[in-house]
């Protein structure tokens, strides 16, 4: 394969890959409720049939789904697309199809894929929909110069990762739709390699008590001063759990970051009352917890009700209920497999980095490859993507960089095509 004139071809369908990538911002795929997945297979599904993949739609039963405590719409379509020419070796290419809420600040339309100064603007045109449209670029590059891939390669989109719960990768990985190595399209263009990614589950305590009159206070009982016995047990979890510190470095992201990633513990969330002269008959709690690949949730979940159970003691509350919302597994990655090294030859040669460019460590942001880890027991994923570090994910005007897209579909051909 002549690498450059593959290269070349690639840049002269720049033009094209804006508007795919234009076409998959636009729709809004927002969970919950994440009512807009067929649209978006519609939009997709014909793009890998005329590259000649084979093509399968795989619904979420709808029992599972009943697993995920938020309102929902729609149907949890996955849309898995196929290239096999039995290669002794599969990889799997991942890309989750929901974004998160647009929220507020914007300056050009989220879901308008808006081109501006080299950028493309799109709630998730980074995190992460919007590397579906290089990839597609790289496939049709390979299909136009009648390059054979060295892997059998399966494609992934998949609904819910932004609530987890149970995203509709977990259910394709029970099913055997994940094959081989991951590719997991989450990443950026900056020299880094993740060997791990935090875990997530919120817990919601909610104590009870009698409203009244704040003047005559006597009468009831103040739920908000029922918590505080249970707000003192966790701060006192708190301060245990963050001494904990994985054998995993964290990423380092900011000059005066720890160098060690920890677990975390965050009272992220209170509500209480509704006017200054009613004592408040109920208190609610939402608690975020970061977890690190050598913790089990069983453990984590179980030290938190213990501290609840502490500070109801010394309570006043007239109930206490917990309730525990699981949603990502943590996930540790082999850096040193010959697919993450692969990768990061890919982006020396695109980026010009250099060994000593890379940093390596783990994350505090959660993936649902923690699920499928924990449903297939491998390590060998390689977390790349069109982003950067300033591509304000999850914020607003969350862009990509033109160049940084067209980059990231040379690296794929490179890594998918070459010897």
């Amino acid at each position: 394969m002549d690498i450059h004139s593959a290269f070349q071809r690639i840049d002269e369908k720049q033009a094209a890959t804006i508007a795919c990538l234009q076409g998959i911002l636009k729709v809004p795929t927002v969970t919950p409720p994440g009512s807009n997945y067929t649209e978006l297979v519609d939009y997709l599904e014909p793009q890998f049939q005329a590259l000649g993949f084979t093509t399968r739609r795989v619904l979420v039963p709808p029992e599972l789904i009943a697993r995920i405590p938020l309102p929902l719409e729609g149907p949890r379509l996955n849309l898995v697309a196929s290239w096999v020419t039995g290669k002794s070796e599969a990889v799997t290419i991942y890309s989750h199809l929901d974004v998160v809420p647009a929220g507020e600040g914007w300056t050009h339309d989220p879901f308008s894929g808006e081109l501006a100064d080299g950028k493309i603007y799109g709630r998730g045109s980074a995190d992460m929909k919007g590397n579906i449209a290089p990839l597609l670029t790289a496939l049709a590059v390979m299909r136009d110069l009648g390059i054979e891939p060295r892997y059998d390669i399966h494609v992934v989109l998949c609904t819910d990762e932004e609530i987890g719960g149970y995203p509709g990768v977990r259910y394709l990985a029970e099913q055997g739709f994940v094959k081989g190595h991951v590719i997991c399209m989450e990443g950026t263009q900056d020299p880094l390699r993740v060997l791990g990614s935090a875990g997530a589950l919120d817990v919601i305590v909610t104590t009870l008590g009698k409203q009244c009159h704040s003047g005559m206070n006597f009468l009831g009982v103040n739920a908000l001063e029922a918590m505080v016995p249970i707000l003192d047990e966790l701060m006192a979890l708190k301060a245990v759990v963050e001494a904990r510190t994985s054998d995993i470095p964290l990423v380092p992201i900011a000059p005066n970051a720890p160098t060690r990633w920890f677990p975390m513990l965050n009272l992220d969330v209170i509500n209480a009352g509704s006017k200054s002269n009613i004592v408040p008959s109920s208190c609610k709690l939402v608690i975020n917890r970061r977890i690190i690949p050598e913790e089990k949730r069983d453990d984590v979940i179980a030290e938190i009700q213990a501290a609840i159970a502490r500070g109801r003691t010394r309570s006043k509350a007239l109930d206490v209920k917990v309730e525990v919302l699981p949603t990502y597994g943590p996930l540790r990655a082999n850096r040193d497999t010959v697919h993450s090294q692969r990768m990061r030859e890919s982006y020396k040669l695109l980026r010009g980095y250099r060994d000593e460019h890379f940093v390596s460590g783990g994350i505090g942001g959660s993936t649902d490859m923690g699920d499928v880890q924990e449903v297939l027991g491998i390590d060998d994923f390689v977390l790349c993507g069109c982003g950067a570090h300033d591509s304000n994910v999850h914020g607003p005007d969350e862009f990509v960089n033109v160049r940084d897209v067209m980059d990231f579909a040379k690296e794929l051909l490179w890594y998918l095509a070459t010897d």
